[in-house]
């Protein structure tokens, strides 16, 4: 029997290093894919700029000038709307009282009704034409008139005047000529209309192909343009003319702003998409212009952003002018990205990648693998199961892969291999330490514990690195890196780690005098763990696990606990001199604590103390893993970020030496003066 078991583990290692081969293959793969992808969009309100002019007494040309040498490479073209034409002297609006004053003797004006004339120049006429064509499509036809005023041509609208000053009317022609005539590119934002006609949808069309500066389309409002019925048409003719689609990335970082049929155009036109980052002006005001380009610059490097939507500040700032102000922070996140590596123009977009199918397949069996074992760490009595557990695991993650398609294997793999890669790689940490629990300090010293913890950390990094490369290999594919598909359950593999860690430790170290063993030490141990006094010492240790564990699992995923200003200044700090900032629950929490646990082995601390400072090497642990399960981050990131955090760890483990050198001298000095009173 022990050599069938022997053999079994033997079986997983070389199944889990297979899937972990597997995954790399994968990974390299998807690094390539993101790499190729390093062009950046910055875009500014078109609109913006011509408003600023005038009230910075600048010509346009001055202005626009200024934000190209910012680094604004699109102009963003919204839907016009009655007021921004009256406003821009393009038309002109009445009210029916109004203009019949204007108009004395005319008859048939009515008082109740709205009347638009054009300016008297070319683009006044351009843009009453196309007003002219919308307001036929997106009204009934009883509500618009044609009539000739005096000699002119106007429009008889029937309309609620301020709803109709506002009610968009869509993209016009003339708008994007305009504004592909400044050396930029130019980006649409349509809003959809109600029951809205195929005829409308070919007009959005011809905007478009007014000019071939555009260069993608980012869809206002809660529903994308043609939503239901034309978005299949829609986005073929936007994948005939090479034109991406832009989504807005999520408050949360995780997906994308709620837009009907986003996600379902995206499938649509193979996934020729671009993820992109936008702030509203209202948090906006709340930053200063550094920190706002900063949070556009992490964005795009660690969240593959490759078009930034740039609001603009209401005031301006530093003694220059409004526009001046929105430059300058544009300019600073143009030139970090440009230090970064990165360029900016127009966006690129990832192919649309997926890996092979066998790679995948591998990477599943070396994740079956590692589950299969954690179960059988944390239940030794599987251990004459272990084939019978792995054949089934493979027929079910395997058939629904290869038969049914689907992606859920995928997803609980990933699952189970963010969860048990800290539990595996604690547990051989364990186990070394059961073998050194005998060893007394004297015959360690500090000079050799610190070398002990400082090769145990890299060794334990190295792995976890390893095993969280089958992460990325089994979610890595466009669906993925787009957020069109995402990892689920990140609170999980926080809390779940810290859980299955605590059982194997008693089984391995002794609490209330003996280790766990069999299912009746484990009911004796929750006996007396249920009948331990509570004391007032134990309640305050209590409520500062609390308060640990509410920062632990609050601050983990996408909607976590607010961050203080001490932190967001030292992650802005690390962002600076490293490639990657490292996570602070690793460098500052679970990497010293490696140092710390071996310490209190050594200095035989009492059993509860190391048993906390093991759970934080596993917190340690599992962020780094956890960090894999961002798809959105390109992985050679993610990888480096690790890397970063083992090197702050093992300066962080310094300092952990230190205070402990120091604590020791000064518990000692207070000791010896104890005990001659």
């Amino acid at each position: 029997m022990r050599g069938i078991q022997n053999s079994a583990w033997k079986v997983l290692a070389v199944l889990i290093l297979i899937g972990i081969i597997a995954a790399g293959i994968i990974s390299l793969q998807r690094s390539h894919v993101e790499s190729a992808a390093s062009t950046v969009e910055n875009v500014y309100d078109y609109y913006n700029i011509i408003d600023n002019a005038a009230v910075e007494k600048k010509s346009p040309d001055a202005l626009f000038d200024l934000y190209r040498k910012s680094g604004v490479t699109s102009v963003a073209v919204y839907d016009e709307t009655m007021e921004k034409l009256v406003n821009h002297d393009f038309l002109r609006a009445y009210r029916g009282s109004d203009f019949a004053f204007r108009n004395p003797g005319v008859e048939g004006i009515s008082y109740s009704k709205i009347y638009i004339q054009p300016v008297m120049n070319d683009k006044g006429k351009a843009f009453f034409n196309e007003a002219k064509e919308h307001l036929a499509l997106i009204m009934d036809k009883d509500d618009v008139r044609s009539m000739t005023v005096n000699g002119v041509e106007t429009l008889e609208v029937d309309a609620v005047y301020n709803q109709f000053m506002t009610m968009p009317l869509g993209v016009f022609q003339q708008s994007v000529k305009d504004a592909s005539t400044h050396g930029m590119y130019v980006v649409l934002r349509p809003n959809n209309q109600a029951h809205v006609t195929k005829a409308y949808v070919d007009l959005f069309l011809k905007a478009l192909d007014s000019s071939d500066k555009v260069s993608a389309v980012i869809f206002q409002g809660k529903e994308v343009l043609g939503y239901k019925e034309y978005l299949k048409y829609l986005s073929s003719e936007l994948e005939k003319r090479h034109i991406p689609m832009a989504l807005i990335e999520a408050q949360s970082q995780l997906g994308f702003e709620r837009q009907s049929g986003n996600v379902e155009m995206a499938t649509l036109s193979n996934y020729d998409v671009v993820r992109l980052y936008a702030m509203s002006k209202d948090e906006l005001i709340k930053l200063d212009p550094k920190e706002a380009a900063s949070r556009f610059y992490i964005s795009d490097i660690e969240r593959n952003i490759r078009m930034n939507l740039f609001p603009s500040y209401k005031f301006p700032l530093e003694g220059k002018t409004l526009s001046e102000t929105n430059a300058s922070y544009i300019a600073d996140v143009t030139e970090r990205l440009e230090n970064h590596g990165f360029t900016v123009g127009k966006a690129s977009v990832m192919d649309a990648w997926f890996p092979k199918n066998i790679l995948r397949s591998l990477t599943m069996v070396g994740a079956l693998s590692l589950v299969v074992l954690t179960a059988v760490l944390l239940i030794p009595y599987l251990k004459k199961y272990v084939y019978i557990l792995e054949i089934l695991g493979l027929l079910v993650t395997q058939g629904m892969f290869w038969v049914m398609h689907s992606i859920l294997p995928l997803q609980m793999l990933a699952l189970g291999t963010a969860i048990c890669t800290p539990v595996v790689v604690v547990t051989l940490f364990l186990n070394y330490c059961v073998k050194k629990k005998d060893t007394a300090f004297k015959d360690v010293g500090w000079g050799k514990l610190f070398l002990e913890s400082l090769a145990v950390l890299w060794c334990a990094g190295i792995l976890s690195l390893a095993c969280a490369a089958m992460v990325s290999g089994l979610l890595g594919d466009i669906r993925f890196l787009l957020e069109m598909q995402i990892f689920r359950g990140v609170k999980v593999t926080f809390l779940m780690p810290v859980i299955l860690i605590s059982i194997i430790y008693i089984q391995k170290f002794p609490f209330f005098g003996q280790v766990v063993s069999s299912d009746k030490d484990f009911i004796r141990f929750v006996k007396k763990f249920c009948s331990v006094q509570i004391r007032l010492g134990l309640l305050v240790g209590l409520g500062l696990l609390a308060i640990v564990g509410f920062v632990f699992i609050g601050r983990s995923g996408n909607n976590g606990a607010p961050v203080p200003g001490f932190e967001i200044a030292l992650r802005r700090f690390l962002e600076n001199l490293m490639y990657a900032r490292p996570r602070e629950k690793e460098f500052l929490f679970g990497h010293p604590a490696v140092l710390l646990s071996l310490a209190a082995l050594y200095r035989k601390w009492p059993q509860i103390l190391h048993y906390f400072l093991i759970l934080a090497v596993t917190i340690g642990q599992g962020s780094m893993v956890e960090t894999f399960a961002h798809m959105r981050s390109p992985y050679l990131l993610s990888l480096i970020r690790g890397l970063d955090g083992l090197a702050a760890g093992s300066l962080s483990m310094i300092a952990a030496l230190i205070a402990v050198m120091i604590l020791v001298r000064i518990t000692k000095y207070f000791g010896e003066r104890y005990g001659k009173v």
